[in-house]
C-alpha cells in the first residue's frame, strides 16, 4: 500500500491522539474518522509507519503510564486502572501483569523498596 503525505500526517496525528490521553479507548472507525483518513489505510499505515499495531502501540503506552503512576502517585490501583483507559480492573491486572511481568501491587512495592 502506498502513503500520500497526507496519508502520513494523519497516521502522525492519530499517534498524537493516543498519546494525549491513554484513557480514551477510540475505535478504529472513530480515529480514522477523527484524523481524515480511511480506517484501513490508518491500520496498515500505523504498523508500516511505528513498526506495530495500533491497539498493540495503545496498550504499551497505557502500561508505560500505569507504570509510572505506580511509582510516582499515591492513586490506588483501581483509580490509575480507570485513568489508563481499563473499564475493568481485571482486565488491567491482567494487562499490567502480562506486559510487565509482575502484578501492579508487587511492582509498586518493589520500585518503593529501591528508592
Amino acid at each position: 500500500m502506498t502513503f500520500t503525505d497526507y496519508d502520513i500526517e494523519c497516521i502522525k496525528k492519530a499517534k498524537t491522539i493516543i498519546d494525549a490521553d491513554t484513557s480514551v479507548h477510540y475505535s478504529i472507525e472513530t480515529l480514522a474518522e477523527k484524523i481524515g483518513i480511511g480506517k484501513t489505510k490508518l491500520k496498515k499505515g500505523f504498523k508500516e509507519y511505528f513498526k506495530m499495531g495500533l491497539f498493540h502501540y495503545l496498550r504499551e503506552q497505557r502500561m508505560i503510564k500505569a507504570a509510572e503512576l505506580l511509582m510516582d502517585s499515591n492513586k490506588t490501583i483501581k483509580e490509575i486502572s480507570k485513568a489508563t483507559g481499563y473499564k475493568y480492573y481485571s482486565n488491567f491486572l491482567s494487562a499490567f501483569t502480562a506486559y510487565h511481568g509482575i502484578p501492579p501491587s508487587q511492582y509498586r512495592k518493589l520500585f518503593r523498596q529501591n528508592h
